[in-house]
């Protein structure tokens, strides 16, 4: 008995079989590979906060109490100026960034091609005020939904006050400075960042009492 071959009808079958099936593993393969790529932006985004917020922690921090405008007088003698989208402050560089000696620095909140962005800028300071920046302004974040700045120190009944989104106080830093802010993406997060600053002394914090220096309302905020 002679042995039957394929028709062609069997032939086109299988060959539809076989395309389907390699169009559907084509498919998966580069739904992983999205997805992949994906979790290591968002990764990458992770880290960058975690920097971000670091390098912010320690520039706050260390605010100093030195007037961001020499030649200011003595009514406008300001150390650290803070609204919403701004915060103006003088302290020390990293060795990374600065050649030594205290800068003006400059955070501040801006429109970009992908939402708001958070930029930092720096100038050495002078005796007779900061000079050229050295440098162009530095993008540290991009792709915000929505951001802003607040501050908050003691009254003078050494009662912890209300966050506010401005500081322009005579001759005092806050106690604290705080960053809330919101990623586009709903996957990217940023933890409220709350910093203590090193040098203040609003609201002659060393002449309150123990529990209103400890100001707990600020802990747990991270």
């Amino acid at each position: 008995m002679r042995a039957r071959g394929f028709s062609l009808m069997e032939l086109l079958l299988a060959v539809a079989l076989m395309a389907t099936g390699l169009a559907l593993a084509f498919g998966i393969v580069q739904g992983a590979t999205r997805a992949a790529a994906s979790a290591e932006r968002v990764a990458m985004q992770s880290d960058r906060v975690r920097t971000v917020q670091g390098f912010l922690r320690r520039q706050l921090s260390l605010a100093l109490p030195q007037a961001i405008d020499p030649a200011a007088g003595f009514e406008e003698l300001r150390l650290l100026r803070l609204s919403g989208e701004r915060v103006e402050l003088v302290a020390e560089l990293p060795g990374y960034l600065g050649r030594g000696g205290a800068y003006l620095q400059v955070f501040r909140l801006e429109p970009g091609p992908r939402g708001q962005r958070l930029v930092f800028e720096h100038r050495l300071m002078t005796p007779e005020g900061p000079l050229r920046a050295e440098r162009p302004p530095e993008v540290l974040l991009e792709g915000l939904a929505e951001a802003r700045f607040e501050a908050r120190g003691f009254a003078p009944d050494g009662r912890v006050e209300d966050w506010a989104p401005h500081w322009d106080r005579i001759g005092q830093l806050p106690s604290q400075v705080r960053l809330l802010a919101r990623f586009r993406e709903p996957r990217q997060a940023f933890p409220t960042l709350v910093v203590p600053l090193r040098y203040s002394l609003s609201g002659a914090t060393g002449g309150l009492p123990e529990a209103a220096r400890r100001d707990g309302r600020g802990e747990g905020e991270q």
